[in-house]
């Protein structure tokens, strides 16, 4: 089963406003995410913040429920690394996809892709750039890191690379995911929203 975790985070400073909710070519950037998503994954998990902006996902998320269940950060103010907590305690499958919601242009390709790196041998496959760059938030997690995650976070550390150091990692080449690049584009300022 393949199973990915769409990460929402909150208010977004330099938009003024929730990222998700955000409209990028006539939709919001959380209903471009799903799309691409649920053609390849049998199982999909949003996480959110809190029942605040659950409320106000709900009305976005009519049309959209298909193999997804909602659920809100288990741990409460603790960035994504909370939400990817979140997201592998309930899901049914070995390993997830972490995709944030404010990438939109995530390729079908790279999914099918990094879900060929499977291995259980390994605790995470995480997208490397030539430079050493890393995109955690775009990486296969294994569901037994759930108690290393807490652990984590109860030392205060919630930042997830960091936690890339206790783990067995596969670095894998972002031209071998997607050459493009595409896939790993946030869209973190208003102009980003005019791009084709």
């Amino acid at each position: 089963m393949k199973s990915c975790i769409i990460l929402c985070g909150g208010w977004a400073r330099r938009m003024g406003q929730d990222k998700g909710l955000m409209y990028f070519q006539d939709k919001p950037l959380i209903i471009h995410v799903l799309d691409k998503v649920k053609t390849v994954a049998n199982e999909i998990i949003l996480i959110l913040r809190d029942y605040n902006q659950l409320n106000k996902y709900e009305k976005v998320l009519e049309d959209s429920k298909e193999n997804l269940t909602i659920h809100t950060d288990l741990i409460k103010d603790q960035g994504p690394l909370a939400g990817i907590y979140t997201g592998l305690t309930y899901i049914n499958s070995s390993y997830a996809l972490i995709i944030p919601c404010d990438s939109p242009l995530i390729q079908d390709s790279f999914i099918e892709k990094i879900f060929s790196f499977i291995n259980n041998e390994y605790d995470a496959v995480v997208p490397q750039w030539p430079d050493g760059h890393l995109e955690p938030l775009h990486a296969l997690y294994h569901k037994r890191n759930i108690k290393i995650i807490k652990e984590h976070l109860n030392e205060g550390r919630n930042d997830v690379k960091s936690l890339l150091e206790k783990l067995k990692v596969k670095y894998v080449n972002v031209d071998l995911l997607d050459e493009t690049g595409q896939s790993f584009r946030n869209l973190n300022q208003p102009k980003d929203l005019k791009i084709k």
